[in-house]
């Protein structure tokens, strides 16, 4: 489906202010300090907002204690009623000196001479001590003062003259007369580190006032380092080069090849100041990648490579993939900005610099970044490479997904090859994979073309690997299931068949006809593949697919006892990167159809080293979690999030099941015109893709149908149902049944015939929904709209929203997002920390919704509800 693009204002800046994150790991600390009157000191690499945290509590502190009435301050001092805080100058650190940095305390004379620190001490003693309560003394880059200074801060802290409270670069760390004080527990310290993903796509969502495509905020996380200082920058030089766009509501980052010149520029002045030999070492690391140390020895000295460390600039690690002690640069953006500065000449002296021939030594072939970094450096000096270490490198890169990269590299790669060779082969299908990854299905159809004219019938598991590749074309990107199976059943009993391979291949006609919904005839196959197959990662590979079926099918505990059990024994699945999180989503919605969500976030085993992650698929994850916990709107902002993913690539065809999931949310919040507008898109795409939970996308937009009224509900309740139990899901038939007696009751009781229906699929679904629908659905035939209207609260911490026609008391769609979970019989504090705002924002809403109701209680509301919706 084509994509809708809505291009970002060409304002040169973003209309709002840059928000500040809570960080309450840090805030909290901080803010019981000072209260205390501790001294404190934050301490974290440059960029990550030491200053402005500092900053803002120090601020908030005064200002609580001053009782909003402000007198001017002196200069250098900030006075209240209660407290005096006084801003200390830190200038740098080559001019330095104690009467520079103390001068708000002791004046601008300059009184050198014996025991000048005695001196010194003495005289801020003396102006501190008139100060009561004891005054705060506030350093930002504290690691800047001289040796005078810093003992003269240290004494007055140990003497309890004054509270410091300051700032501190990790290296090169505190002076030593306050490092003393913090070994011994009189300064309290407080770590600041980089933002994590999850901050970053927290905050970039309030900066663009809108949901955000995990991909972006993982892509921006992986550049900035998490460094809010190029974070910000990064997204303001986006917005004004207009490659910030919005996609199916969410904003995504849609040319990567620009970074923009306001962040250029800064990383670029950063950089301008180094010494001579500190920047050939930030240009050698941006050219090679990762490097190892001993690499080094002969090109830079240790001493410069400590300095470096020092700054902050560069890091030095044993990585996973051998335990070889590499020295790589701290910001990808140091990376990016220099290679991109850097002319050919100067590539080519660091190039022989560093003694590389264009052959791989040892340690890069065993780290992959280092290995295509390597490989691309030697092609841009016009070197050329070694055919094994071309080869590696085009795998290395499609194991990062950078299928440019992979593709520059394999056309190199091709060149030294004949057509008909093994690696060619390999090669080509290694590209086409990637390509198809990306959402490049043409290029990935013109590179199997290619090999297809060189395959043997001796060639068994590159015939193998092709078929597979053409049947995911078919069945994710031409919508034809059945042609995808005719493909691997073909090659399977063809003359390329391989007696070896026979397991594998009857794990992938499994997994493609759950794929296809095809549980009926799929499920029983799988399930005895599971117990049968000795193969422990061919098994593993239909682990997924079986929870999936098993969990629709109502069998929930069995699945989720299946899941667990192959992830607590799990071992890394070097050739299978996808495993891992196939098999925790599957677990994941098996929780989910259980009404468990909390279960859903905790699976026995997240760790592979090798493990690879859709942005995109984990964002629709996010998405259900909010929607089974009633969270209507955030689940709404996920699903925009990761439909906007889904949009550039969508290689198994989950789009559909994002829109099925908005459509659902914009009917709980009230909003029809949107909720109907999803569902139409969810329509065009159905059949595309997966449809391994495709019982679970029918019951959502035929939810969003009752919501809608729509004339043919009940025969559609009955349809769904029906095919629903052609395939042996017995969760779909519960939940299609439980919506055919909703829509009745808009009219008239539901039929004995009906409950009876409910009942006696409920009996066959594992978990928590089961006896909440059927006690809703008896409610709903007996009348008692009181029952179930409370039910129908129950069932939203379920995740599980009962349609019903909107109140004629209109509520925004927050206050109908807050009535639910109200009736839920959530208190508002639980409400505030669901929804992530404050009490006193639940309170008022809460408040509000009582009133336009006309109840005055919590047990009121459920009725009134429900008699609003009837008048």
């Amino acid at each position: 489906m084509p994509s809708r693009h809505l291009p970002a204002p060409a304002a040169g800046t973003l209309t709002a202010p840059w928000p500040e994150l809570r960080r309450p790991a840090v805030r909290e600390p901080l803010r019981t300090t000072l209260a205390e009157g501790t001294s404190v000191m934050l301490i974290g690499d440059p960029g990550v907002g030491k200053t402005s945290l500092m900053a803002g509590e120090v601020t908030a502190a005064e200002s609580r204690t001053t009782s909003g009435s402000r007198t001017e301050p002196a200069a250098g001092t900030k006075s209240g009623e209660h407290s005096t805080t006084i801003w200390l100058r830190t200038p740098a650190a080559m001019i330095a000196t104690p009467w520079t940095v103390l001068e708000p305390l002791i004046g601008s004379s300059d009184v050198p001479g014996p025991d000048a620190i005695g001196r010194l001490v003495a005289a801020c003693t003396d102006s501190l001590s008139q100060l009561e309560p004891v005054p705060t003394l506030v350093v930002d880059d504290v690691h800047l003062v001289d040796e005078a200074t810093a003992v003269v801060l240290a004494e007055l802290v140990h003497a309890g003259t004054a509270q410091l409270v300051s700032t501190c670069r990790r290296q090169p760390g505190p002076p030593a007369p306050l490092q003393g004080l913090l070994r011994r527990g009189r300064i309290e310290r407080i770590d600041v580190s980089a933002l994590g993903p999850a901050e970053v796509e927290e905050l970039l969502t309030a900066a663009l006032a809108g949901p955000v495509a995990r991909q972006t905020s993982r892509d921006a996380w992986h550049l900035t380092g998490g460094n809010p200082l190029y974070l910000r920058e990064l997204v303001r030089s986006l917005w004004e080069a207009n490659v910030l766009v919005r996609v199916d509501g969410a904003w995504i980052w849609r040319d990567h090849s620009v970074v923009g010149d306001r962040l250029t520029d800064l990383i670029a002045a950063e950089l301008t100041g180094l010494a001579e030999d500190e920047r050939d070492l930030i240009d050698l690391l941006a050219l090679a990648g990762p490097t190892a140390i001993h690499r080094l020895h002969g090109s830079v000295s240790d001493g410069t490579l400590q300095r470096s460390v020092q700054r902050g600039l560069v890091v030095t690690e044993s990585h996973h993939h051998d335990g070889v002690p590499r020295a790589r640069l701290a910001h990808p953006l140091h990376a990016e900005v220099s290679r991109a500065t850097l002319l050919p000449g100067r590539r080519r002296e660091l190039f022989h610099r560093l003694g590389s021939r264009g052959t791989a030594t040892r340690s890069e072939r065993s780290h992959p970044a280092a290995l295509f970094s390597m490989v691309d450096w030697a092609l841009t000096c016009e070197v050329r490479p070694a055919a094994e270490d071309l080869v590696a490198a085009v795998h290395a890169a499609a194991t990062v997904a950078d299928l440019p990269l992979a593709r520059r590299l394999s056309d190199a790669a091709l060149d030294l090859l004949e057509p008909a060779e093994a690696r060619a082969i390999d090669l080509l299908l290694v590209r086409a994979e990637a390509a198809r990854f990306a959402g490049a299905d043409d290029s990935a159809r013109a590179d199997l073309d290619r090999v297809l004219p060189h395959l043997t019938a001796s060639q068994n598991r590159l015939c193998w690997r092709y078929a597979q590749l053409r049947a995911d074309l078919q069945q994710f990107s031409d919508d034809d299931a059945d042609a995808a199976l005719a493909t691997v059943t073909a090659t399977a009993s063809g003359p390329l068949a391989d007696p070896g391979l026979h397991e594998a291949q009857a794990a992938d006609r499994m997994i493609r006809l759950a794929y296809a919904g095809r549980f009926a005839e799929g499920l029983p196959l799988l399930e005895r593949f599971a117990r049968e197959c000795a193969d422990p990662e061919l098994r593993l590979s239909v682990i997924g697919s079986l929870v999936l079926g098993l969990g629709q099918s109502g069998r929930g505990e069995e699945a989720i006892a299946i899941a667990d059990g192959a992830l607590s024994s799990w071992h890394e699945a070097v050739g299978w990167p996808w495993l891992l999180s196939e098999i925790v989503a599957a677990r994941f919605m098996a929780a989910i159809w259980l009404g468990d969500p909390e279960r859903a976030t905790h699976p026995p085993h997240t760790e592979d080293r090798w493990a690879r992650y859709d942005d995109a698929v984990t964002q629709l994850g996010s998405g259900r979690f909010h929607a089974a916990r009633g969270e209507w709107s955030a689940a709404a902002d996920h699903y925009r999030g990761a439909l906007s993913g889904f949009a550039l690539r969508d290689p198994t065809g989950f789009a559909g099941t994002a829109w099925a999931g908005l459509a659902y949310c914009l009917a709980a919040l009230g909003d029809l015109d949107g909720a109907a507008r999803a569902r139409q898109s969810y329509d065009r795409i159905a059949s595309r893709g997966s449809r391994a939970v495709s019982s679970d996308n029918e019951v959502r937009v035929l939810a969003v149908a009752v919501a809608l009224e729509e004339p043919d509900i009940d025969s559609r309740c009955a349809a769904v149902a029906e095919e629903c139990a052609r395939e042996k899901l017995w969760l779909g038939v519960l939940l299609a049944r439980h919506l055919g007696c909703v829509a009745t009751a808009r009219h008239r009781r539901p039929t004995a015939e009906q409950v009876d229906g409910v009942a006696q699929a409920a009996v066959r679904v594992d978990g928590l929904i089961p006896p909440e629908l059927l006690a809703h659905t008896q409610a709903l035939a007996e009348g008692d709209e009181t029952l179930t209207a409370r039910i129908a609260g129950r069932l939203v911490g379920r995740g599980v929203w009962v349609p019903a026609p909107l109140p004629a008391v209109t509520l925004t769609p927050r206050q109908q997002e807050i009535a639910t979970l109200v009736r839920a019989g959530l208190s508002n504090r639980e409400i505030a920390e669901r929804l992530v705002v404050s009490l006193r924002t639940v309170d008022t809403h809460v408040g509000h919704i009582f009133t336009r109701l006309g109840v005055n209680s919590r047990a009121d509301l459920a009725t009134a509800l429900a008699r609003s919706a009837r008048g």
